[in-house]
């Protein structure tokens, strides 16, 4: 705080001792006594700084205390700090805080070069240019202190006001920034005015003086100005949207403007800061107030992260400030600040709430409201001129919990309380002319509303009341006598009703059609809506496919419903406002965030977490958690810098046990080893702490380690060793074996900027760091004495966390980019998997939940997200091929680089049992007819002129697969062995198919060859009865053949059956065997019945598919077909072969399929693409996971958005 802090701290203590001798009350008791929050003594008695007289009057009263002398004493600490404060140099402020940057601060402006950069250039190609961004994005700043300054023009910049024609447009040739364009809808409400004003800017902009014209918008107005035909045409290709600062952006307008003045900005706060605020737009005026709050507590030049938590924090350091003052005012002037503040909000409809410039009339002009204002002025809450008072910045709306419960409390009536002060405003131009008063209905409304709040009307606009109360009275008995006159109409109206029933008999009929015609374009609709959704909010979106498929129950919805369950299932936690800051251990998992206190979850059921207690709010702040991996023990951060022991055994009831005390500043690191017998605490205070807690009751202090710019300290598996990463770009190893004296073993160096959080594998032997240089590094630290870097995982953006898979086989990462990044580290170098999308900002960390199921990830965007590996397990196999089932579809193989098998019993997390060692490139698999071999056709990767290889396995033993023959062939492509297991086929590339005697499988005999061209074999399939091998060839050759092997050592072809046009590729066969369907690049799919397989009969030819179609499979019973073709999967009912009917068309696949394969029960189709999806494709299965999974369920407000007109269905009740 400065000078005075001592003076301060005992002025606090001497409340709190006070407060002992009445008997020590709880603030709530308290609270009730002095009439203030209990929040607001506390924070009175808590030594921070110093209260305000008000409170400390109150505080002092409820306490029974001598108030004359405490008020002169508060008097006299407040008079020794203004003193104090006095000294200090504030004329050169290195942060502007809550106010707009203007030209003359473009100095002091950093961060935007690009932007300014970009919008520059866009000025030299277009006249006219619009710049979009939301609320606290730093639109303003960008035009007043980047743009304006580094124009080569004049430049006249403005704002339109509720009047905008008013102002002089005489700006040829000028550069003119009208800034807050948005003010033209929101404070102007004459349409004929809007447009002069529009088409005045378009003629500006089309003049001969090379006028250039910049708007300023925010960007939820953005559809408002589409109403605008020539401004439309104008923008397009003329547009600057200001995004969200990049981490290296933040750095640079956070570190900047404090070197300029002089100062440093400590590490751990830069971090902290970004972290923060990366990726939001609205918290930048957030951002520039809590640093001006921080520079004002800094310690000599140096901006540390104990100011910085003393100031609140981003999310905090605005509400503490306005809070702050309310507090300090008296109740008559605390009600001031409440009108105040509502008339300078003007409320959204459909947007947000925004600020309104207010006329100084609009206001009494008495001492009390004068020195409100300046009070307010003081503090940089709002901005004073001449004529008019505004909002320093939107963001007080947003940041100010007491601002938005005004708002919140009777929105209807403040919206009569603004239209009767502009009444007020026309009534008096207009020389108080009766005919501009208030009557009749709206007389009514604001003269009930006015009776509920007499206080909220100036003297005005109670004087334009009055007259219309006055007026209305006169005018009563004109009133009667109409009333009269239209009891006459009463006989008219009854025949006019009986005309309306008959039309009414007629429009039934039609009224039908046309309902049928609205759920069909509202079904629709909602299918777009939940694809758009499917990411960013799961639940919502399933539940919108689910209740289109039930309002329209077309071709639309049913695809949409089977997709809307295809991907794995993420489970979406909202924390409303702030971040979160998550802990797992077990089955249970603890968030923390901005606003709300700790909470204690269960995710045994990851689709469905149980909130079991939440931590009194008093009693923890957010910051840094640690759970012990018996997960009995929890570690929260105190606003003392302590740490915070609690006892979880039974986690419906936590049980506050004792503080880990010692710390001088904020706490960024907390851990427990894994014995959970040592905490590890770090703190910006440049050390790390380790602490006995083997009794939570009675923490011991051992042993610390020195860390100057300490991130974050993690303890490895076995408790051994101690990671530090450090923001100079290293991280170190600790042998704390002897908690009393750490070791420090080695240094790993190799980033190339702050080190973030590290992350150890399951075993100890590798440890994963991640930095801001866009990287995470995996290392091997089996001696960690001697680490070795292993590989480099290079992302787009920042990499804030990482973690590993109970296996150790996965890594994930995530950062600025908004996504979980999925890695395979089995081999030398890390190979990325497809990423994890949904959330819509950055995520601060991500890691596994214990039993490897769930990937957990929390973010910026006030989400944590808990999503279902599902078949992300499957992504590692390279070649995306979904080889085959074995019986009751428990193990899945499937090919690529490699072959791997994994246990299907759990489709919601698969589990690889094996990897088969060998070739680099899998072309085809074959399982035995007793599911216990294994045939692959693979390429040694050696060059175009490489081996293929023709290997047998035994997997009999799934998690042990063993190599039983293997044999050089011409490259294969297709795979088959006889019903009996005892023959085998092969296809290859140049036209032959080759049998082969297996009935030894310790080796291949030497095969028998049947010619069959020159194309090459893709497929191959026997009957039930071995008696006939059915496969299919491409080129010249293309067709379907069927050959008799009933004796393997005397094959005959009995037929061939061939398409109408083009090159077959993949074929399937029926379980029967009595139907092949065969793929063509003529874009069909052929179906013959070949029971008699001399006389083969074409059955059908199924069109309509978007490139040659690929893959195709039956499904174990044989009546329904799955066929692809490019990224589509068609799937076609065969019950009656003849005239299939086409069931579903499964969309959306990232990358071209390249196989499909039935699971035993019908009712599972796996695919592969750029990754294995499952799909179901029973409706009624999917409806019913839809209803199990999705929560929280469709609130009333959303499905009027999406069904509007349409009465409160929700689809799982």
């Amino acid at each position: 705080m400065g000078p005075g802090d001592d003076v301060v701290v005992r002025f606090a203590a001497d409340l709190r001792l006070l407060r002992e001798k009445a008997g020590g009350p709880t603030y709530r008791d308290l609270a009730a006594r002095a009439g203030y929050s209990a929040a607001a003594l506390s924070e009175a008695a808590g030594g921070r700084k110093l209260p305000g007289l008000a409170v400390t009057s109150a505080y002092v009263t409820a306490c029974g205390g001598d108030l004359p002398a405490w008020e002169d004493r508060w008097r006299a600490v407040a008079a020794g700090l203004a003193a104090a404060d006095g000294e200090r140099d504030d004329t050169e402020l290195p942060y502007l805080g809550l106010a707009a940057f203007q030209a003359t601060d473009a100095d002091r402006f950093f961060g935007r070069e690009r932007l300014v950069a970009e919008l520059t250039g866009k000025l030299a190609e277009r006249r006219l240019v619009g710049v979009f961004g939301a609320s606290g994005s730093g639109k303003s700043s960008v035009l007043r202190a980047g743009l304006a300054p580094s124009s080569e023009r004049p430049v006249d910049l403005r704002t339109p006001g509720a009047h905008p024609l008013e102002a002089d447009c005489a700006v040829a040739g000028r550069l003119l920034i009208v800034d807050q364009f948005e003010e033209l809808y929101a404070l102007c409400h004459d349409e004929g005015e809007r447009t002069a004003f529009i088409d005045a800017l378009l003629a500006l902009a089309s003049d001969e003086h090379g006028t250039r014209v910049v708007l300023g918008v925010r960007a939820d107005f953005y559809g408002h100005l589409c109403r605008h035909a020539g401004l439309v045409e104008a923008l397009t290709d003329a547009q600057v949207m200001v995004g969200p600062m990049t981490a290296d952006e933040l750095r640079t307008a956070i570190v900047e403007p404090a070197v300029r003045a002089g100062c440093r900005v400590e590490a751990a706060l830069v971090t902290t800061l970004v972290a923060d605020a990366t990726g939001q737009p609205a918290m930048l005026p957030l951002v520039s107030h809590a640093l001006l709050e921080t520079w004002r507590r800094r310690q000599g030049i140096t901006l540390t992260s104990a100011a910085y938590e003393s100031a609140g924090g981003i999310l905090n350091a605005i509400a503490q400030t306005a809070e702050a003052v309310y507090t300090d005012l008296e109740p008559d002037r605390q009600a001031l600040v409440r009108q105040i503040f509502l008339r300078l909000t003007a409320l959204g409809e459909g947007t947000e709430d925004t600020k309104r410039r207010l006329n100084r009339r609009e206001l009494d002009d008495d001492p009390a409201t004068t020195e409100v204002l300046g009070r307010l002025a003081d503090a940089r809450l709002l901005v004073l001129d001449r004529d008019g008072v505004e909002i320093a910045h939107e963001a007080l709306i947003r940041g100010w919990p007491r601002l938005r419960d005004w708002l919140a409390e009777d929105r209807e009536g403040h919206r009569l309380h603004r239209q009767l002060a502009e009444a007020t405003d026309l009534w008096e131009s207009l020389d108080r002319d009766k005919g501009s008063l208030y009557r009749g209905t709206r007389l009514g409304l604001a003269a009930e509303w006015a009776a509920r709040a007499p206080d909220a009307l100036s003297t005005r606009e109670q004087e334009f009341l009055r007259a219309g109360l006055d007026a209305e009275a006169e005018e009563t008995a004109v009133g009667r006598k109409r009333t009269r006159r239209l009891r006459r109409l009463v006989a008219l109206l009854h025949v006019l009703l009986i005309l309306a029933v008959v039309a009414v008999v007629y429009a039934v009929d039609a009224g039908n059609t046309a309902t049928d015609q609205r759920n069909v374009a509202l079904a629709r609709k909602a299918v777009v809506d939940a694809k758009t959704l499917r990411e960013s909010n799961p639940a919502l979106s399933t539940q919108l496919s689910l209740a289109a498929y039930r309002l329209a129950p077309i071709q639309e919805t049913h695809d949409g419903l089977l997709a809307s369950m295809a991907a794995p299932f993420a489970t979406r936690m909202t924390f409303d406002p702030g971040d979160v800051t998550v802990v797992l251990s077990g089955q249970l998992m603890v968030t923390s965030d901005s606003y709300r206190a700790t909470q204690v979850w269960s995710i045994a059921d990851s689709r469905r977490p149980e909130l079991l207690s939440t931590l009194p709010a008093s009693e923890t702040i957010r910051g840094p958690l640690a759970f012990s991996r018996d997960g009995r023990a929890l570690a929260t951060a105190t606003r003392e810098h302590a740490v915070r022991l609690w006892d979880l055994t039974d986690p419906r009831n936590p049980v506050r046990k004792a503080d880990v005390a010692g710390h001088r500043e904020a706490l960024l690191s907390t851990g427990f080893s894994p014995d959970g017998r040592l905490l590890a605490t770090g703190s910006a205070d440049r050390t790390v702490r380790l602490t006995d807690v083997s009794d939570l009751g009675a923490p011991k202090p051992l042993g610390g380690i020195p860390a100057d710019e300490l991130e974050r300290a993690v303890f490895s598996p076995d408790g051994r060793l101690l990671a530090v990463t450090n923001t100079n770009w290293t991280a170190e190893l600790w042998d704390v074996t002897t908690p009393a004296a750490p070791r420090r073993r080695s240094v790993l160096s190799g980033h190339k900027d702050l080190q973030l959080t590290p992350a150890w594998s399951p075993d100890g032997r590798r440890l994963i760091t991640t930095s801001w240089d866009r990287t995470a590094r995996l290392w091997d630290v089996a001696d960690p004495a001697s680490p070795r870097p292993l590989s480099t995982m290079t992302t787009p953006a920042v990499v804030w966390a990482a973690g590993f898979s109970p296996s150790g086989r996965l890594v994930v990462t995530a950062g600025d980019d908004q996504s979980v990044r999925v890695w395979d580290v089995t081999g030398a170098a890390a190979k990325e998997l497809p990423p994890l999308s949904g959330h819509t900002n950055a995520i601060w960390w991500t890691g596994f939940t214990p039993d490897g199921k769930t990937i957990v990830s929390t973010s910026a965007d006030r989400t944590v997200r808990l999503q279902d590996l599902g078949e992300l397990a499957l992504a590692s196999s390279a070649g995306w091929n979904v080889g085959a089932f074995t019986e009751q579809g428990r193990i899945l193989v499937t090919s690529g680089d490699d072959v791997r098998l994994w246990t299907m019993d759990d489709l919601r997390a698969p589990r690889q049992l094996a990897k088969l060692p060998g070739p680099a490139t899998v072309t085809a698999v074959a399982l035995s007819p007793d599911k216990r071999s294994l045939a692959l056709a693979a390429h040694d990767g050696a060059g175009v002129a490489g081996t293929f290889l023709l290997q047998r396995w035994d997997i009999s033993d799934p998690t042990a697969p063993k190599l039983t023959a293997s044999t050089e062939v011409k490259p294969t492509y297709s795979l088959a062995f006889s019903p009996d297991g005892k023959t085998f086929a092969s296809g290859h590339d140049d036209g032959p198919i080759q049998l082969w005697d297996v009935g030894d499988p310790q080796r291949f005999a030497e095969p028998r060859t049947l010619p069959v061209g020159d194309g090459t074999v893709w497929s191959l399939a026997f009957t039930p009865d071995g008696r006939t091998l059915v496969g299919s060839q491409g080129l010249s050759s293309s067709a379907v053949t069927l050959w008799d092997v009933a004796d393997p050592k005397r094959p005959s072809l009995v037929s061939t059956l061939r398409p109408d046009a083009g090159a077959l590729f993949k074929m399937a066969l029926s379980p029967d065997g009595r139907t092949v369907a065969a793929g063509s690049s003529d874009r069909n799919v052929y179906l013959w019945d070949i029971a008699d397989r001399a006389h083969a009969v074409r059955l059908a030819k199924l069109g309509g598919n978007p490139e040659g179609v690929g893959h195709l499979a039956f499904g174990p019973a044989g009546r329904e077909l799955a066929a692809s073709a490019f990224r589509t999967v068609r799937v076609w009912d065969l019950a009656d072969p003849r005239n299939p009917v086409e069931r579903a068309q499964l969309t959306g696949f990232a990358a071209t399929v390249n196989s499909v394969a039935y699971r035993d029960d019908g009712q599972t189709l796996a695919i592969g693409s750029s990754g294995v999806q499952l799909w179901q494709t029973n409706t009624d299965r999917v409806s019913e996971e839809i209803c199990r999974l999705a929560t929280p369920r469709i609130t009333r407000e959303e499905w009027e958005r999406y069904f509007p007109g349409l009465e409160y269905a929700p689809p799982c009740g």
